[in-house]
């Protein structure tokens, strides 16, 4: 093994990782890497890395003394120089006992960093995302189905929105930005028909309103520029069947 390897690398675990998640990270790769398993040319010589480096990481007296030899050349694993390493390794993964991976930080095949964790059938839950080069960002969380059921992050022109859907994968609820800067809020109906809505008019000015189960507008809040607020009620016919508010 050459002297410049590090074992942590070679088991893909953290710094940090408890003694079960390393047992259970060379049981996962040995039964990938195994001469017995693998007929690659090279299953021998990674099983024996696999093999020297649990060696070490598996005994509390050679793991400490190791540690401290790492932390001695500068390769202290703690704080920022940790996702460095991340990086370095391309992939940090959590597994279980049964070998399952329940979290991973890694690069995706574009280079992009992404980590995401998933739940005991390995279903991805959680995920955070970010496209370098664009600078955008978002995080998903899905249901036991793979759905997204809540997704925060830039919209393709760069503007932050958040929205969530309901069990078929209908978007049910959103906060947006406008190009114009303006910030709006909608909940809408399985029929995709907004129901509420709360944010600026065309005109800049805060407005709410309610709208029935046609889409039609049936209350509705706003204010005009001097300051003046009105409340509105329509009827069937769109027509204002009450108005609450201050005349000019």
């Amino acid at each position: 093994m050459p002297e410049s390897a590090d074992l942590y690398e070679i088991l893909q675990v953290h710094p940090a990782a408890h003694p079960e998640v390393i047992q259970a990270a060379y049981r996962r790769l040995a039964q990938i890497y195994h001469p017995d398993r693998n007929p690659a040319p090279d299953a021998s010589e990674r099983m024996a890395e696999i093999n020297a480096a649990y060696a070490v990481l598996n005994d509390p007296q050679q793991r400490a003394a190791y540690d401290r030899q790492r932390a001695g050349g500068g390769n202290s694993r703690d704080g920022t120089a940790a996702v460095h390493d991340v990086v370095r390794a391309k992939s940090f993964q959590l597994v279980n006992d049964a070998g399952q991976t329940r979290a991973e930080m890694s690069l995706d095949a574009d280079g992009d960093p992404m980590m995401f964790m998933n739940d005991r059938n390995g279903n991805r839950r959680f995920a955070i995302s970010q496209t370098t080069a664009s600078g955008q960002f978002r995080l998903v969380i899905n249901d036991q189905h793979g759905k997204a059921r809540l997704w925060i992050g830039e919209s393709n022109e760069g503007r932050p929105m958040l929205y969530l859907t309901d069990r078929n994968g209908n978007r049910r609820f959103g906060i947006y930005q406008g190009e114009d800067g303006s910030q709006w809020l909608r909940i809408v109906d399985r029929g995709d028909k907004t129901r509420l809505f709360v944010g600026e008019a065309d005109d800049g000015t805060p407005m709410l309103y309610m709208a029935d189960i046609d889409g039609d507008r049936r209350l509705e809040i706003h204010q005009d520029n001097y300051g003046s607020q009105e409340l509105v009620f329509y009827d069937a016919d769109d027509d204002i069947a009450a108005r609450i508010g201050e005349d000019t």
